[in-house]
């Protein structure tokens, strides 16, 4: 999902999961969000992550939430995930700066 889609979808209130997966540390810059799950406990926190609606996936760069979205799709059979490219860099590119 690029930036445009998912700020279009915050600013339309539409209900959506927004999970930021970056380490605590790397929030202190900001976030899209308030659910912050890092990677590490992803997995074993997994059932905070709703089945029946869309789940947006994101990190710094885009490429672990990439990752991470390819890898619970297989192994806990999810079709409602999405990542952001380019992730929060691109975020505060397109967004936070304007």
């Amino acid at each position: 999902m690029k930036v445009k889609e998912l700020k279009l979808l915050i600013d339309g209130n539409v209900d959506i999961t927004v999970v930021d997966i970056r380490e605590a540390y790397e929030c202190e810059d900001g976030a899209i969000c308030k659910l912050n799950i890092p990677l590490a406990q992803f997995l074993s926190r997994i059932d905070e992550i709703p089945k029946d609606k869309p789940v947006v996936l994101y990190c710094n760069s885009g490429k672990r939430s990439k990752s991470l979205k390819y890898m619970v799709e297989k192994l806990h059979f999810y079709d409602n995930l999405n990542h952001l490219e380019g992730g929060f860099q691109e975020w505060q590119k397109q967004v936070v700066e304007l």
